[in-house]
């Protein structure tokens, strides 16, 4: 028994001593070498390290199948481009052609934007086409005035079903999208940037003739002091018998009827027709806004600021009178530039200024809209608006958010109508939209022709108006 128990004893005394040799193999010495002889961490790393360089596996991902159009032919039928189109003129330019080169070639369709009417036979075209089943062209462009017509009548595809286009994208026009949005249907979109639109030409020589600092307007809009009544002011100084003859040698204004009144109305956060948050259109005429805008642009006419028209004058005087330097402002839309390249004098651009009812600088935006017929099936209204969608995304690698200034300091005699003018419509003016041609039968002209001749007062003609323009709001709304 006794030497049972010993011999035990040694095997449990063996058995630990092995143990803690064991343990101390697997520890790393405090100085970070091995022991020798040990070559557990190297078998370790050697085994990681054929584990890390061995390629990993991964799941097939299928990738999505190219959209095949079929060799398709696809027109956006406008009044105003050429057949065929002009060669690129810059980098930008150069690179959009590439573009739109490749997304034709991996798709299988060409597309091509081209004029299939005049400006007066558009409507027509559209209509006439689309309901013989034979649209002249996939997507039309159409002014904002053209629509109303058609939509009532059904010719219009609702966008909203189409998969290939998705209206939360930054590049979908906004006015446009709220315009042709009625409930959960689209009907209309434009892509790209808004045009802008109306504000105030002056001519600086002018304004410095008469004592005034030629920068004054753009100084006032910048300090946000560019109201009606510092118009008022400067418009007194710039109205100038210089020989005392009784007869005015230069006037402070002259311009279309309908773009000083629709300048006051955007000034003022009023309208003609409004749409209100339902989707419902109602008379802007009838509300207070409107009166006193109205009231003011009429003051101005009788005040003499505004410049009687010559007789036997063509309808469209106003534009020589302002260029040929016999008036110092003018409030007209952007477009007008074109007519101002060979003007003598320099001039510059303000929006128009604030009503005592308006918050901020107001600017008002109407561009035409792309519209889909209604005779297409949906497969291939699919297709249209698939290619269109390619056809209207960004120019890749041209996405800087100042790119659109470089078409405008070309046409502007200096950067602060682009740096200013412009920049303030696009970032912090009021958005004003007025949806007079989307009532069909109603026009700005039923208002401003005789008011602007002062034939009747902007009282009398809302009151005559009322009735006709309350039933043709009526019918748009069913």
């Amino acid at each position: 028994m006794k030497k049972l128990l010993a011999m035990i004893l040694v095997l449990a005394l063996s058995l630990t001593a092995l143990t803690a040799c064991g343990n101390k193999a697997k520890d790393e010495p405090s100085n970070g070498e091995n022991v020798i002889g040990d070559t557990s961490n190297e078998s370790d790393t050697e085994e990681k390290e054929d584990e890390a360089e061995k390629p990993v596996e991964e799941e097939p991902v299928e990738e999505e199948p190219v959209m095949d159009l079929g060799g398709m032919e696809i027109i956006i039928g406008d009044w105003w481009s050429s057949q065929e189109p002009a060669e690129p003129t810059n980098a930008m330019e150069e690179a959009t052609l590439e573009y739109r080169q490749m997304i034709q070639e991996k798709y299988n369709f060409t597309i091509k934007q081209v004029a299939v009417s005049d400006w007066d036979g558009m409507q027509e075209l559209f209509t006439t086409s689309t309901m013989a089943e034979d649209p002249a062209a996939h997507v039309f462009l159409l002014a904002p005035d053209w629509v109303s017509q058609p939509l009532a009548n059904g010719l219009l595809y609702d966008l909203s079903t189409l998969e290939s286009l998705d209206f939360t994208e930054d590049k979908w026009i906004s006015n446009v999208t709220e315009k042709m949005t009625f409930g959960d249907s689209v009907y209309g979109m434009n892509a790209g940037k808004a045009e802008p639109k109306l504000g105030v030409f002056w001519n600086k020589r002018l304004f410095q003739e008469a004592g005034l600092n030629p920068e004054l307007p753009y100084d006032l809009q910048a300090s946000g002091e560019w109201t009606w009544g510092k118009f008022e002011e400067i418009a007194a100084k710039l109205t100038q018998d210089y020989n005392n003859d009784g007869i005015m040698d230069t006037y402070a204004m002259v311009s279309f009827s309908i773009d000083l009144f629709r300048g006051a109305v955007t000034s003022n956060d009023a309208r003609f027709i409004g749409k209100d948050d339902s989707g419902k259109y109602y008379n802007g005429t009838l509300e207070p806004n409107f009166l006193e805008a109205m009231q003011w642009a009429v003051g101005l006419i009788e005040k003499g600021y505004e410049m009687p028209t010559p007789e036997d004058a063509n309808w469209d005087w106003f534009i020589s009178a302002f260029h040929d330097a016999k008036v110092a402002m003018r409030f007209a839309e952007v477009y007008n530039v074109s007519s101002l390249q060979d003007m003598d004098d320099d001039w510059g651009f303000v929006l128009p200024p604030k009503g005592p009812k308006a918050a901020n600088y107001s600017a008002y935006f109407s561009d035409n809209v792309a519209v889909i017929p209604s005779s297409y099936d949906k497969e291939t209204a699919n297709k249209i608006a698939f290619a269109y969608n390619l056809w209207t995304e960004p120019t890749p690698g041209y996405d800087d958010p100042e790119a659109w200034k470089d078409n405008y300091y070309t046409k502007f005699r200096d950067e602060r109508a682009v740096d200013e003018t412009l920049t303030l419509m696009y970032d912090t003016a009021i958005e004003n939209n007025d949806s007079v041609g989307m009532v069909y039968g109603t026009s700005y002209g039923d208002f401003a022709w005789n008011t602007y001749a002062l034939v009747e007062t902007p009282a009398e003609k809302i009151e005559q108006m009322q009735s006709v323009w309350q039933a043709l709001i009526d019918d748009a709304n069913k």
